[in-house]
């Protein structure tokens, strides 16, 4: 290796934590300060590279930082990336103790100068980019972490210059890790990003998804020492996956690092399989419409799929949401229906779901039992209670724009079932 050139190594991590929101909250504030001091704390231990990028919720601007086990070239110390600066540790209260701490590694810290809009796919990908120059390596964990809608996307965010905030679209996600060559594990800290919307927008992009179906706790913070050791040279993105997602699984087991909440699930989703439903939920989908023009039906399919609403955010035993149907459930009530046309079809969406493209789960209370899929709420209460489900009718005009545009519904037309839900319908109707 010549002088001043960055070798690239077999592993890295890049961090993406987004503490703001549109709640008046700040809790996430000081948890994401913690989740990054472990973060840092962990790879200089186990000289690991990390990039991150941190926007807050109250402290004003953006910061990047890079720990790495070899300093950058001399060209990339020199140069000014994209709306940052160069700062030093000290002069900041996080990276002033994270720096005291670091012993092996080199910890180079920068500022935005304006309050970027972290919800925007391009500051996403310019931290992607900035990640890879600073951490080149042949295979990447990108880690999430922050507020989430799931299938309507992570984030809420605003630029300085404007005042009407949005959310980072999953089509915009996938669009901006596209850019990272050897994105093998990505993993979520954030709300009910594991539906098969998600899985679908990143099968081209990455390998593995670690998300969970549910509200996820900010409470605790990762076990990050043992996490960045799976991280060996030779590892297969297949087992480093299934490592993270099991040692992600028994921390949530602690009642402490997931409380307010009885359950926490999380899934291990292999990407690559993601095709196999595709077929499947087409075919549940036309079945499905056409179970609306027989009233017996439409009520039946009804019921199976409202039964399969298993989440409500306002109740911690079973924190979720009612716009999201748990996919496994979905499918064994619909079978419960024998004969109807839609039997057959959510027998196979299960047996793809459960068979090939959920590689491993794990929940306390085993209401979850893999992945989600959005479905419109139909009472007032579920809209009222739903956190993916706006209340505004111009927002939720927007959000059904975008969601007809995911790949899972150009592929399946599961939007046709997903805006429009089976209402149980009287035997006198037309």
């Amino acid at each position: 290796m010549s002088e001043g050139t960055v070798e690239t190594i077999p592993w890295a991590l890049l961090a993406y934590t987004i503490a703001d929101d549109d709640s008046g909250a700040t809790l996430i504030d000081a948890s994401a300060k913690n989740e990054l001091t472990a973060i840092f704390e962990a790879a200089d231990f186990g000289q690991i590279n990390v990039a991150a990028q941190i926007d807050f919720k109250r402290t004003p601007g953006v910061f990047r930082a890079s720990l790495t086990a070899t300093p950058p070239s001399r060209t990339a110390v020199a140069a000014k990336t994209r709306d940052f600066d160069d700062m030093r540790a000290e002069d900041h209260p996080l990276w002033r103790k994270i720096v005291a701490n670091v012993q092996q590694s080199r910890l180079r810290v920068q500022m935005g100068h304006t309050d970027l809009n972290s919800a925007r796919a391009s500051v996403l990908q310019h931290f992607l980019r900035y990640g890879q120059q600073e951490c080149p390596a042949d295979r990447y964990v990108v880690f999430f972490y922050g507020h989430s809608s799931g299938p309507m996307g992570l984030f809420y965010d605003t630029d300085a210059r404007r005042r009407v905030p949005n959310t980072l679209r999953l089509n915009d996600l996938a669009g901006s890790i596209q850019a990272v060559n050897g994105a093998a594990v990505v993993v979520f800290r954030d709300c009910f990003i594991n539906t098969l919307e998600t899985a679908c927008e990143l099968k081209n992009v990455g390998e593995f998804m670690i998300a969970s179906q549910s509200e996820m706790p900010i409470a605790g913070i990762w076990p990050w020492l043992p996490l960045m050791t799976t991280l060996l040279p030779g590892a297969r993105p297949r087992d480093v996956a299934r490592s993270l997602a099991l040692q992600i699984g028994s921390f949530l087991d602690v009642q402490a690092n997931r409380r307010p909440f009885a359950d926490a699930p999380i899934s291990l989703i292999d990407l690559s399989a993601a095709h196999s439903v595709t077929g499947p939920l087409k075919a549940l989908a036309d079945a499905l419409e056409e179970a609306r023009r027989d009233p017996v039906r439409c009520r039946a399919c009804a019921k199976a799929l409202e039964g399969a609403r298993v989440g409500d955010p306002i109740d911690h035993s079973r924190p979720g949401d009612p716009a999201l149907l748990d996919v496994p459930t979905l499918c064994d009530n619909l079978q419960v229906l024998g004969s109807d046309p839609v039997a057959g079809p959510a027998k196979a969406l299960g047996d793809a779901v459960l068979g090939q493209l959920v590689g491993w789960h794990h929940s306390q209370k085993r209401r979850y039992r893999g992945t989600s899929i959005y479905y419109k709420p139909v009472t007032p209460k579920d809209v009222e209670r739903s956190i993916i489900e706006s209340g505004d009718s111009e927002e939720a005009e927007r959000d059904a724009l975008h969601y007809r545009r995911l790949a899972l519904n150009t592929a399946t037309g599961w939007d046709r079932i997903a805006l429009n839900p089976l209402i149980p319908v009287s035997r006198g109707a037309s």
